[in-house]
């Protein structure tokens, strides 16, 4: 196998149900790269695979919820769709974003008492039942917290999305 398969292969592996891709470290381990300049070589690697793709309509993304590297089809109408999987449910978008924004604030982990304040409803019982059968959020153990899952990093260009809020708010 040349390396342009076997990045191929590494980058769309899925093995769990929300966990696609490779970490970097994987992807160095095995090709076999070592030494000082292994970012340099990773690098390198990437943007090479992402030129060569390209034409296909593929491109290479991160997902810093759980830092894998993966494929991913990008078109202007994947983009249009894909912008809100909510199409009727505004309210369960609003949900989800201020869950992103409190869990990035709070190292991932969010109550749900300060979910609720922020969205500055009575009750979101529902919207949190909807996002985590949805596969987005799950509850931890003390069923007071709750937490992303990596699914949002997939489907969603968090760098983007941050970069878009802070280009509209300084404008």
């Amino acid at each position: 196998m040349n390396e342009i398969s076997i990045l191929m292969y590494l980058l769309s592996k899925k093995d769990i149900v929300d966990e696609m891709g490779s970490t970097k470290e994987e992807i160095l381990d095995y090709l076999r790269i070592s030494g000082r300049n292994r970012g340099y070589f990773f690098r390198n690697l990437l943007i090479e695979l992402s030129n060569y793709i390209a034409p296909l309509g593929l491109e290479i993304q991160f997902n810093p919820l759980n830092n894998r590297w993966f494929l991913a089809y990008k078109s202007n109408m994947n983009e249009f769709i894909s912008a809100n999987p909510f199409q009727d449910k505004p309210r369960l978008a609003a949900t989800l974003f201020c869950a992103i924004v409190l869990c990035l604030k709070n190292n991932g982990v969010v109550k749900i008492a300060e979910l609720q304040k922020a969205r500055r409803k009575k009750d979101i019982r529902n919207d949190i039942a909807e996002l985590e059968s949805l596969g987005y959020i799950e509850r931890l153990k003390s069923s007071t917290d709750i937490r992303l899952t990596p699914l949002i990093g997939y489907q969603l260009n968090l760098e983007k999305l941050f970069m878009n809020l802070s280009i509209k708010l300084t404008s």
